[in-house]
């Protein structure tokens, strides 16, 4: 992809991975949609097949059944998917949940933010990668998932976490929190969920630094894994309608402010797309690389671009605990 994507003719009901797909469609790219919703979400391939009726290099969209909120679920998923692909050039992690209630533990026993927002991924991703990164084994074909054959097959292969700018004031994760319950619906649990929301997004860069780190490590430079700030999406149901009435009131408040001021889901889709088909990527390698939109005064997009890491995300000792952590939840629910 040589230029940012039109905005034209975008589907954009239902967060920011619809527009993501007409971008990546339009491009040539078979786009599978994986989703736990078939009902919607086969509503929005039919909208995004309209919309490239009038492109005909563009290439097929199918749907993919995921479930991200427990690992056994996510995990049979990209089995199911790997079996029935011969290769997978880009897999591009934007769903995410927020502001969930606490009262309540995901299946696997885990804050279901953190559990959607970073195991679900992990367990899916993890998937379509062979044991030479999961089990910490030199790269050999043998042992390799359908990703690194991508790659070594077809040239290169990409991994897309998108993550927040909120990750920028997470603080150092306790994984013990993660898996006690907050009853109640105070205002107090109410703004711990922001924090788990944040502790989610900073695992999404950590586990991309550190999944492209343990290919590089084991002689896999071709597939690049980044992370990505997609702006701040009003339209995409984000953080609604989960946490009884004082979520309500707050969000009452707050949700036509963030629409009034916040970005289009077309725009906001465009920074991982352009992580996942840029040429720039493969051409000036980039590896564990944080990205975040640029805005025009009316604020629309304009670009992306590398952005600052912070220092607790740059902390390669964290990397490898959360990685070990997510690794031992693997073996135990998976």
């Amino acid at each position: 992809m040589h230029r940012t994507p039109s905005v034209d003719n975008v589907p954009t009901a239902g967060g920011i991975g619809l527009p993501c797909t007409t971008y990546l469609a339009r491009q040539g790219c078979t786009v599978y949609v994986a989703s736990r919703n078939p009902g919607k979400t086969l509503k929005g391939i039919e909208e995004v097949k309209r919309q490239l009726a009038g492109h005909p290099n563009s290439g097929p969209v199918e749907f993919h059944q995921l479930d991200l909120a427990t690992i056994a679920g996510a995990r049979k998923s990209a089995q199911e998917l790997a079996a029935k692909v011969s290769r997978i050039d880009i897999v591009v992690a934007n769903a995410g949940i927020s502001m969930l209630p606490q009262a309540e533990l995901s299946k696997d026993g885990i804050e279901k933010s953190f559990a959607t927002n970073h195991l679900g991924h992990f367990a899916f991703i993890t998937g379509f990668l062979g044991r030479c990164v999961r089990k910490s084994i030199h790269f050999d074909v043998e042992r390799a998932g359908v990703v690194e054959k991508t790659a070594q097959e077809h040239g290169e292969s990409r991994i897309v976490i998108v993550s927040s700018i909120a990750h920028k004031a997470a603080r150092k994760l306790d994984y013990d929190s993660l898996q006690k319950t907050v009853p109640g619906e105070t205002l107090s649990a109410l703004l711990s969920t922001f924090k788990l929301y944040m502790d989610s997004k900073l695992a999404n860069v950590y586990f991309a630094n550190e999944l492209d780190r343990r290919l590089q490590e084991r002689g896999v430079t071709n597939v690049y894994v980044n992370s990505c700030h997609p702006g701040v999406a009003g339209g995409t149901g984000l953080g609604t309608g989960g946490f009884g009435r004082v979520g309500d009131m707050i969000e009452s408040i707050l949700r036509p402010v963030t629409i009034a001021i916040g970005n289009t889901n077309a725009d906001c889709a465009k920074t991982q797309t352009y992580m996942a088909a840029s040429p720039e990527v493969r051409e000036k390698k980039v590896h564990q690389q944080y990205w975040e939109p640029t805005w025009s005064w009316s604020n629309r997009y304009v670009s992306c671009q590398q952005a600052n890491q912070t220092s607790l995300a740059r902390d390669q000792a964290e990397w490898k605990r959360l990685w070990e952590f997510s690794e031992r939840m693997m073996e135990e629910k998976a």
